[in-house]
This record gives C-alpha cells, structure tokens and sequence, in this order.
C-alpha cells in the first residue's frame, strides 16, 4: 500500500501544501474504538490539531506512513460506521502516461445521459462547470457522486479517455454528517446548525450580506452570506424581520467586523415567512397623483398639482414574498463536499443497508464495477 500511495501520488508530491499519509488499523471495525469514533466526529464538526491526532492514533495502535495526509487518514479510520449516512463515489482512474495531460471528459453527456435523480454535484448547470473532473495533475480522471450504486455506471460513457481501472468508494460526502447543534457559545470554527429569527440584514461591499438573528438561548448571532453563494444569497437579500431560518455553516470572524465571531452560511432552510408590510405613498385626492413625503410625520405633498396634507399617512398593504419554505445550497461547483445539497432531500442519505463489498463489486479494470453489482432491499 505504501509503494502505491507513493505511486499515484508522485505527480503532486513535491507540490507546495501536498504531503501524502496512510493510517492502517489492525482489526475489522475501528468505529467500535470510541476514542478514534470520537476523534473521527471532531474532526469534520470543528478545528483539532494535526499533533493530537497522531499522537492519539499512536496510542490507539494505528500504524501510521507519511506526512500531514495521516490526518485525515486516521478520522477516516472510524467513519462510515454502521448507520452512518453515506453516499457513493465512482472514480476512475487515469493511465500514468497520461498523468498532467488536459482530461477527455464530455460534458453533454454528464447532463443528459444519466438518472438525475441518482447524481449528486457532478455538473453545475448555472456556470457550465463539471464538478466531477479535477483539474491538477493528479491521477484521477473523473469521479462521479450519486446515491444510486448502479445508476453511476451510466457516467462510462462521459468518458472519452480510457481509464486505467475504476473504483467504487462509499463516501461521507453530501451528508451534512459535520454539522453540530448549537448548544453554548459561538466555538471559533466549529461546523454548526442554530435556528435563528431574522432582526435585520445589511449589504456589505462586494454584494455580501450580513443577517442579524436572534437566538432564544444564545442571543444575537451575526450570519455571513457571500456573494459566492449564489442563489443562497439572493435568498437572503429577500429575508425581512420575522423569518425564521435554520443555518447551517462554520463559526469564522468577518474582517473589519468587531462584533466577535459569525456564522459562515453553507446552508439555510426556510422554516417559517413573516408577513411583510410595504408602506406606500398616498394618492392626492385633487388630481389623482402620487403623492411624495415631505419628511418624517410631516406628511405628504402632490408634486404635480400642489397640493399638501401635514395628516396625510402612508398605505400599508400587505407585501408579496418573492420566496418560500425550502432549502437552499449555493451552486454545485461552490458547494462544500460534506453539504448534502436539496435534491437528497431532508432525512438522512441511507441509500441502501450497509453491508461490504467484495473486491470484484468495486473494482474493475474495464467496466465499471456499479454495472455488475447487485444489491437487493434485504442484503446486508
């Protein structure tokens, strides 16, 4: 296993920040080890140094190779625990003659030939990115994300370079599996889900907003929204005093903020819309005009004919919301990989029993490995 991380890995070692690991645990089911099970549930939810947790898989008998990638090797280790949400990944790998070269990957049929339903952030409609093909020099040609284990191998045919051999992954990705609930104090980059009710929202330079809610156990929280959310942010711009939202996202300070730490939204789910209350100018009663305020309690003038009234109110109607109760993520290609995005709807992403897989059901050297497994309601 060392000679090959070190082989598929060759192309991006020496590059700046990449720095390969492995972390091999002796037994069947490191997820019964609550110390690595906890370390695991930390270490996706909130920041944990890199030190500790080496030195706590040391002491738990986990055999460790490499450098800052043993980190993630060793969460890894006890996650995907039985009842865990999962999802899949279908990679294919590339031929090493072929490693750094532009990718042959169609998108056309990425949109078109498979089960939308099946697919999770393969391919971002909005900018015409395809989510699923990295773009360093690494050894992975595609790798495409789904629920269905079978409607995955439909992306065969996506493929206009050969690859090398395939594998079928089950995946923490798309699961929200990081988000805690907010019990105590903002924690300074901790992944968290907190209900809030909407007192005001402010436009920053740069088109981010800021919404200011109200918490009944913590208080005033400030939420950030940025621009690079996409439809998440125009669904804030829309938020008005009254809403109730549940955020989901990661405790970080905003530069040039002094109020403490905010939330950085990922995630926000509609739960209930206030009524919105839109003033507007009365009509001049002489000639029909609107008419136009001269000031606070000062009433109103009719720019047309003239005419004043210092008693004159402004009309309350009743305004029209432009959204309702949903879930919005920003765009594929600027969702995080953990965020389970609407289409995988609400409950927890469980897509079939768990059960192993053998050797041959998700690895292949041709087909790919989806288009022979079959996996019936009961197996386990």
């Amino acid at each position: 296993m060392r000679l090959l991380t070190i082989e598929y890995s060759s192309e991006r070692i020496n590059e700046p920040g990449k720095s390969p690991g492995i972390a091999l645990y002796k037994g069947t089911a490191p997820w019964r080890d609550r110390v690595l099970r906890r370390l695991y549930l930390r270490g996706v939810s909130e920041l944990v140094y890199g030190e500790y947790i080496v030195e706590t898989a040391i002491s738990r008998g986990v055999m460790l190779w490499g450098g800052r990638g043993r980190v993630g090797a060793v969460l890894a280790l006890a996650s995907l625990s039985p009842g865990d949400p999962y999802t899949f990944e279908l990679i294919a790998y590339r031929y090493p003659e072929n490693w750094g070269r532009p990718r042959c990957v169609d998108h056309d049929p990425v949109k078109e030939s498979c089960i939308p339903a099946c697919a999770s952030n393969n391919y971002d409609l909005s900018t015409t990115k395809l989510a699923a093909a990295p773009s360093g020099p690494d050894p992975i040609l595609a790798g495409f994300r789904g629920v269905c284990i079978k409607g995955l191998g439909c992306y065969a045919s996506v493929l206009c370079e050969e690859p090398h051999f395939w594998v079928l992954y089950r995946s923490n990705q798309h699961t929200d599996i990081h988000y805690d609930v907010l019990t105590g104090e903002l924690t300074p980059y901790k992944s968290i889900r907190v209900t809030i009710t909407i007192l005001d929202k402010e436009k920053l330079p740069g088109s981010h907003i800021l919404l200011q809610g109200l918490h009944p156990d913590i208080g005033k929280i400030i939420v950030a929204v940025y621009r690079e959310t996409g439809p998440m942010r125009r669904l804030a711009e829309n938020l008005v005093r009254g809403d109730v939202v549940e955020v989901m996202g990661t405790v970080r300070p905003y530069p040039g903020l002094d109020e403490g730490y905010t939330l950085a939204a990922e995630k926000l789910r509609i739960i209930r819309l206030n009524n919105e209350i839109v003033r507007i100018a009365p009509r001049c009663p002489r000639c029909g005009k609107r008419m136009k305020s001269m000031g606070r309690g000062k009433g109103y003038r009719c720019p047309r004919c003239g005419y004043r009234d210092p008693e004159a109110q402004p009309i309350l109607i009743l305004g029209v919301r432009r959204i309702a109760p949903s879930v919005i993520t920003p765009t594929p290609s600027s969702l995080r990989h953990l965020v389970k995005p609407p289409w995988l709807g609400s409950g927890p992403v469980t897509p079939i029993p768990y059960r192993l897989l053998k050797v041959d059901e998700v690895f292949s050297i041709r087909v790919p490995p989806p288009t022979t497994v079959e996996l019936c309601s009961d197996c386990m």
